[in-house]
């Protein structure tokens, strides 16, 4: 009898340790569930498949990766390009906000670029990202005499990473990225500045046209006399000969 209670005692200690066990895990399960950091989502559909980060660009610029097909590659080029473009222009607004603010500093290389299906790792050689970053840095100075020397440095650099991976580029960073957040106008001198952002006078409203034809007002001449009427001129006639003249006309008598 005492056996069996000590082994029913050992039975019960058994399944409570298992359940004490089997409660500490759903804790834990609960908790990591709750304090669990929100990861960027990856990409798990196969489009891109195991490429990432360096490897990424490596593949799309040619260089080739163990296992993967070089016409694999070629296919996700179009796809990559939307990548490549917000990593650019993260990149150019980044050294922007830092030269605003004064704390330029030094770019990384890799950058998780939102997608439609999750987050990708994106990366970029630092040559290159030092030349977008500094771009926007000094296009945050606002200084008219620098924006042709940025504009040439950052369609350079863009065209040259475009070139790389052997994709298009259809319009120029320059014309979407070399835009003042603020509304201000980099290509104008302060003065001329100011002076597009006067508002333009108001034109006042021409004179209604007129719906009938005007009276022209006749003074009144009645009360002035008459002007006298010139005498007309005789009409001179032929001079007639005189006596002397006459008498020298007669026949002389034989």
């Amino acid at each position: 009898m005492n056996s069996f209670f000590q082994l029913f005692f050992a039975w019960g200690l058994l399944l409570v340790f298992i359940l004490v066990l089997y409660i500490i895990d759903k804790v834990n399960v609960i908790y990591q569930s709750y304090a669990k950091p929100d990861l960027p989502q990856t990409y798990n559909d196969g489009l891109f498949g195991e490429l990432s980060g360096k490897s990424l660009w490596d593949a799309m610029s040619g260089i080739p990766v163990p296992g993967v097909d070089a016409k694999f590659v070629g296919t996700l080029k179009p796809h990559y390009e939307p990548v490549l473009r917000q990593h650019i222009e993260q990149v150019f607004m980044e050294g922007y906000k830092h030269g605003k603010a004064g704390t330029a500093g030094v770019p990384t290389n890799n950058r998780m670029i939102p997608t439609p299906r999750g987050s990708l790792e994106s990366w970029l050689p630092m040559h290159h990202l030092a030349s977008i970053y500094q771009a926007g840095v000094d296009f945050s100075k606002g200084n008219a005499d620098d924006v042709l020397r940025i504009q040439q440095s950052l369609d350079q650099v863009t065209a040259m990473i475009y070139a790389r991976i052997g994709v298009g580029l259809n319009e120029a960073y320059s014309a979407t990225l070399l835009i003042h957040p603020e509304g201000e106008n980099p290509e104008l001198p302060p003065e001329e500045e100011a002076f597009a952002a006067t508002p333009a006078p108001v034109e006042q409203p021409s004179e209604p046209a007129l719906t009938h034809e005007p009276q022209v007002l006749q003074p009144d001449l009645s009360s002035l006399q008459p002007a006298q009427t010139a005498m007309p001129v005789a009409a001179a006639e032929p001079d007639s000969p005189t006596a002397s003249e006459q008498e020298v006309a007669k026949p002389i008598p034989a």
